[in-house]
Formats: structure tokens, sequence, C-alpha cells
């Protein structure tokens, strides 16, 4: 087993990519900047437009005051007073100019050039429109009225200097500020980001200083409330880690612990085999050896299972649908042939038992049992295998492994599912893994271990049944 223990996220590429001020700013800055400037834009738009308006009423009050200055000479000719003239022009931003024209469109007074546009045919009365002079825009007033007894036509125009004046006016005094404070605004939103940042970057400060093999619990109440299902998922993560990581030591001490002194006693068989000379005690001592190197084996077989299935047994939610009648067919020909070499009679008697489990440790489970059985039952004895359901309102599966060999007395049953606890007066070579490996796995699956004295036991063996009755599923 390694010495290092990984802890791998599996996410999209994507989804964490990227700056998590980068995307507040994004979604809070245009709308921000959207909203200033539409509340600087729409009030200027709206302001302007009745300001066009009183402009053009203005002008259209130059026009009618024209209305009332024109007079007819005793020969019927239109004319207006020059001092009146000089009235209308008075004007101290924009420059006026007006025409008088006649019933057969003649200019009787004014500016002619105000005539260079020709009124048309569907124009309304009064009629706006704007046109340029001398490089400059001006807007044109025209109206329709009675001059003696004939139709004439007013028109007065003035530059646009006054309108430009007032659109200035109200930029600065409009929008100029609102742009002033939206630019603050910004800056807050820019700061309040910042601020809103400053508990991850603490966080993040945290984790740094946490040891690499040991990860103390972060109170989620210690931060804020958007942290908390991270903290929460983080700590979840760290426990399984931990837990990883402990699972790993202990099975480095206890692998370096139990396989010391049959690796040493190994070595010192294999020693005194290569300096015996006589044939029969070499045949021996390497018969001894041999007995060694299976006891290991096993040992080693054992550590890996145990080590195996801690892991596993931290995961139920990886538990699927099995059936312990399927999981025993996988192991029927190893341990017959086991049985067989020791002249064991092991018989199977199998009835459809489903669950939902883990197969892999239900396999462990049923091999340690068989291989306990086998194990300490003398030569000639008998190992039986069963599965079932119990029936009621809801079967439950269970299995069982009965041996006619020593037994377990009933003081003793407690101890032997403890790890590397030798009973007394066993003379067989064990571990001490196998019961206390389906213990572990038996917990795992909250299923139900008993032991009790075998049903056909012969004198002096009261021999064994070890029974697991699995939940019934919910």
């Amino acid at each position: 087993m390694g010495s290092v223990i990984c802890l791998k996220l599996q996410t999209n590429s994507n989804t964490f990519a990227g700056s998590l001020r980068g995307r507040l700013l994004k979604g809070l800055l245009p709308p921000a900047v959207f909203i200033l400037l539409a509340s600087a834009l729409v009030p200027f738009f709206l302001i302007m437009r009745p300001a066009e308006d009183a402009f053009d009423r203005a002008l259209g009050d130059g026009a009618y005051a024209i209305e009332t200055m024109i007079r007819s000479t005793p020969s019927d000719k239109i004319e207006i007073d020059k001092q009146a003239e000089k009235a209308i022009r008075a004007d101290s931003v924009d420059s006026i100019y007006f025409a008088l024209v006649g019933p057969l469109g003649k200019l009787i007074a004014g500016d002619a050039f105000l005539l260079s546009k020709q009124r048309p045919v569907d124009a309304p009365n009064p009629w706006v429109y704007d046109d340029a002079h001398a490089g400059e825009k001006i807007r044109v007033f025209v109206l329709r009225d009675a001059c003696g007894n004939d139709q004439c036509e007013i028109r007065v125009a003035e530059t646009l200097r006054a309108r430009h004046a007032l659109i200035q006016n109200a930029l600065l005094a409009g929008v100029l500020p609102q742009l002033v404070l939206g630019s603050f605004a910004l800056l807050f939103v820019f700061i309040a980001v910042k601020r809103a940042l400053i508990p991850f970057q603490t966080f993040a400060s945290r984790l740094s200083k946490l040891g690499n093999n040991n990860w103390e619990p972060i109170d989620p109440e210690e931060v804020v409330e958007e942290v908390r299902p991270l903290v929460s998922a983080l700590n979840r993560a760290a426990s399984e880690l931990n837990s990883a990581v402990d699972s790993q030591q202990r099975f480095l001490s206890t692998a370096a612990h139990q396989l010391r002194t049959p690796l040493a006693g190994l070595k010192a068989g294999a020693d005194l085999a290569r300096l015996t000379k006589n044939p029969a005690q070499l045949d021996a001592q390497l018969e001894k050896v041999s007995a060694s190197a299976d006891r290991v084996a096993r040992l080693a077989t054992q550590l890996l299972a145990l080590a195996r299935a801690e892991p596993q047994l931290q995961h139920p939610e990886e538990s699927r649908a099995c059936d312990l009648r399927t999981l025993t067919s996988d192991l029927m020909d190893d341990y017959l042939r086991l049985a067989g070499d020791k002249k064991i009679d092991l018989g199977f008697e199998l009835s459809s038992a489903p669950l939902v489990g883990h197969p892999l440790l239900l396999r462990e489970l049923m091999a340690n049992l068989l291989d306990n059985a086998i194990r300490y039952t003398p030569a000639g004895g008998s190992v039986t295998l069963r599965t079932g359901l119990s029936y009621g309102p809801v079967d439950a599966a269970w299995l069982e492994v009965e041996d006619n060999g020593p037994g377990i007395s009933i003081e003793l049953r407690e101890l032997a599912t403890v790890r590397f606890a030798r009973l007394p007066g066993v003379s067989e070579a064990g571990s001490g893994l196998g019961l206390a490996i389906v213990k572990e796995i038996v917990e795992a699956h909250e299923a139900l271990m008993t032991m009790s004295d075998a049903f056909d036991h012969q004198e002096g063996r009261p021999g064994l049944i070890v029974r697991v009755e699995f939940p019934k599923p919910t």
C-alpha cells in the first residue's frame, strides 16, 4: 500500500474557473452603469422636449406680435413700422430674422432668404421647420393670416444658440452630477466586493495553516453564511481523508508488527535448513519452512482483506443488490480443494438470499468463516455453509457456517472477535484476524452475528455455528 492518499474532486474544468471578484463585478457593474446612464439621460430628454416646445411657442409669439404691427396704407399697400421691426430683431443671444410675404408671394418686409423653402400644400397652420443660414442652423415659424382683404404669410426665425446653451446647462446641472455620483457608486461597488471577499481570504489563510496529515474540523458558525456549505463539505471530505490516513497508518503498523515474527521465523527456518546435511532432517525442516510460509501467506492475505474492507466500510452508499447464494458459488472451488486436502467434508445448503450490501465484503465474510471452520476442524470432520431467508412480514437474508470442531466457549466468544486475539488452548496456528474481519463487515452491514454450539456434535467437540442475520430491507 502506498504512503500517499489523494483526495480527488471530479468537476467540470470550467465550473469553478476564473476570479470570483471578476464574476461579481461582471454581474454588478453592467446593470449599475446602465441604471446610472438611464437615471442621467432620461430626465435630460424629458426636460428637453418641453423646453423645445417652449422655445417654439416663444418664436410663435413673435409671429403673432408682427401680425399686430401690420398696417395698410390708403392705397391698400401693406407695410410694417420700422421701429417695430427693430424691436422684433432685438435679442441678446440669438439672431432673429423675419419675413412678411404678400398675397402673391412677394416679400413685403424682412429677410428674403426665408422664402427659399416653399410651404408644402398640406402644411399645417402654423408651420414650424428647421433650416440653416450663414452656416448656422435656424428654427423657422410660419403663420398664414389675413392682411386686409388678402392673405399674407409671416415667417419668423431664430438661431439655436439659446437652445444649445440650455442643453449645455442641463447637462452640467443634471447629467454631470449623476455621472460624478455614479463614479462614486462604482467605486463603492469595487470596495464592497473587495470587503465581501475578505472572509474567503481569511478562510483560505486558515486552511493553509492546517497540517498535511491532520485536518481539524472548522466550526461553520465561525464563517459567513455563504461559506458554510463549503466548510461543511470540506469537513466531511477531511473526515474521510483523516479516516483513510488513520486506516493506512493502522495497516502499516499492524502489518509490520504481525509480519515481523513469522518472517523472522521463516528466515531462521530457511537458514537452519541450509545448514542441515541429513536428508531426513532436511525434509522435516523444509516442511516447517513450508508451513511457516503458508502462515505468512495467510496472514498477508487477511491483512490485505482488512485493508480493502476498511475504506469500503466508510461508504455504505456503494452497496448494491446481490444474493448470498450467488456469492457463495464464487468460493466453492477454492474451499472444496482446501477441505479436501484436510479430509474434511465441506457441504453447501444454499437457498436464495437476496440483500443489499457490498459484494466484495460479503465474499470476504464467507471466506473467513469457511477458512476458520476448515482450519480448526480436525481431519475427518465436517463443515457446512447455509444461506436462506427468514420468513416473516418481510423476508430477510441470513447465512451460517457450522462445523464439528472444538468450538468456542461462551466466555471466549467475544474475545474471538478482537483483532490478533489468540484464544487459550488453541494449538492451530493463526493470525487472530478471521472473526475480527467478519465482525467489522457485519457491523458495516448493520447485521447481527451470533455464535452457538453445533446441533450435531461429537463427544468433546461441541462444534460451532456462526450465524449472520442481515437487516430487513427498508
